[in-house]
């Protein structure tokens, strides 16, 4: 390690304590979906005190509808009622969103988008560092041991909702290249830091910044990967619901004669779930490429009469060996069309159960033009970790929406342990916050310097 980077790990152990003080900060700035405006101001402010230009802007929906019309989605709120609240049997459309009565989502008013921008000497190359303010909600207070809002440090670890899922990303590179800068280091290349909305059941802050046409030579997505991991691909997901059709009736006239008048939607129910279960596992016969999660059903109004409607809710969530982008969401979709469409009962192929989709995700694969910018983090994180830094995959996240839409080369690396993300009690370990600092600045200038 030369002695300019030497510079910077001791800037960051020196200032370890503000850096664990800024996090605590930005965690008691309640952010869930949809009111994400005060904790932006915040780190809106902060990069201004860096030296950023810094703009603040509101995503455009008709733009993203125009432009990304396969991916873009319908805005969401934490709140039950608007978190997934349309559907649509293909892709959602501007004029479905309008023509609704869900006013409160129609545009990202007070809900705006961070880029700070801080230009290089000239030769160097770009970068973008990305991470969402957005977080989920709480759920029951009363099951959470430490305030979700407290950001309490114990054994270790600070305890709030957002500290993995990501305001601990977003502090590590607002951090990270806070350290560069104050240990008087000019950069070549140019960055831009970018503070997003929506992540959640979304993605369309991050796609706003596609729109925007802001692009560097390569991305760092800051989302939860442990300091020890970097992610070069994510699945896509495809949240679904099954509406499964009977015949009402009073149970005593279920049976006329030997004829069943009465149908049941629930009986038919179980032959959709086979249905799922079977493509579940013929897609995961040589390994697992997909996960089909029912998660909830609901049918009937009353147990003596035959349920009118059933409705089954569930996700897949798919590997990238079932494709990629536009392409691969359109394959996943099919693949459930088809499934629902071919059962082999008579009540269902004259009622057809009806497949809609609440929400959708691409998948995204780094190719070899992301190469490079893993070679330095890796080589970075192992000489800062001590041990290989461990290639892995993840869940959805915004790199689709940098690498796919924005052809950007993208990773994946940020502190925290993803199985913390949307639980009671969420948390960051400590150490692991500060590590990916670390490694994260020298990444940052080994690529820009």
């Amino acid at each position: 390690m030369e002695d300019i980077e030497k510079k910077i790990v001791d800037y960051i152990d020196k200032n370890k304590n503000e850096y664990i003080s800024f996090l605590q900060k930005l965690l008691r700035i309640p952010s869930l979906t949809g009111e994400e405006k005060e904790a932006q101001v915040f780190v809106a402010n902060e990069l201004k005190a860096q030296g950023y230009t810094v703009e603040m802007f509101e995503p455009d929906v008709k733009e993203l509808f125009d432009k990304y019309p396969q991916i873009a989605q319908i805005p969401s709120l934490w709140n039950p009622e608007y978190d997934m609240p349309l559907r649509t049997n293909d892709v959602f459309t501007y004029s479905q969103l309008m023509e609704s009565k869900f006013d409160k989502i129609k545009t990202y008013k007070d809900r705006p988008n961070v880029i700070a921008k801080l230009p290089g000497a000239g030769g160097g190359r770009s970068l973008i560092l990305n991470g969402h303010i957005d977080v989920v909600t709480i759920g029951e207070r009363a099951k959470w041991k430490h305030d979700p809002w407290g950001a309490k440090i114990e054994d270790g670890k600070i305890f709030a909702r957002g500290a993995t899922d990501m305001k601990g990303g977003i502090a590590a590179m607002m951090k990270a290249m806070e350290a560069i800068i104050k240990s008087g280091i000019k950069l070549r290349g140019d960055i831009m830091v970018q503070s997003v909305v929506n992540e959640e059941h979304a993605g369309n802050g991050a796609l706003a910044c596609v729109a925007k046409g802001y692009a560097a030579d390569a991305a760092i997505i800051t989302e939860p990967s442990g300091s020890n991991v970097v992610v070069t691909e994510s699945g896509g997901g495809v949240y679904w619901e099954v509406r499964i059709k009977g015949r009402e009736t009073h149970a005593g006239a279920r049976w006329q004669g030997k004829e069943q008048y009465g149908v049941s939607a629930i009986e038919k129910t179980p032959l959709v779930i086979n249905k799922l279960l079977d493509l579940e596992r013929s897609l995961n016969k040589d390994e697992p490429n997909i996960s089909l999660c029912i998660g909830m059903i609901k049918g009937g109004t009353y147990s003596t009469s035959t349920a009118l409607e059933c409705a089954l809710n569930g996700v897949a969530y798919f590997s990238t060996n079932l494709g990629t982008g536009e392409e691969g969401l359109v394959k996943v979709k099919n693949l459930l069309k088809e499934c629902v469409k071919n059962i082999d009962d008579p009540w269902l192929k004259e009622n057809p159960p009806e497949l809609l989709f609440q929400h959708y995700d691409d998948a995204y694969r780094m190719g070899d033009n992301g190469k490079e910018i893993l070679s330095v983090l890796t080589g970075a994180g192992k000489e800062l970790c001590g041990k290989d830094i461990i290639i892995s995959r993840m869940s959805a996240c915004d790199a689709r929406m940098l690498g796919n839409s924005g052809k950007i080369p993208v990773i994946v690396y940020g502190p925290g342990n993803v199985k913390a993300a949307h639980t009671v009690d969420e948390y960051i370990d400590i150490d692991d916050y500060l590590n990916a600092i670390k490694v994260l600045a020298i990444t940052i200038y080994r690529w820009s310097k």
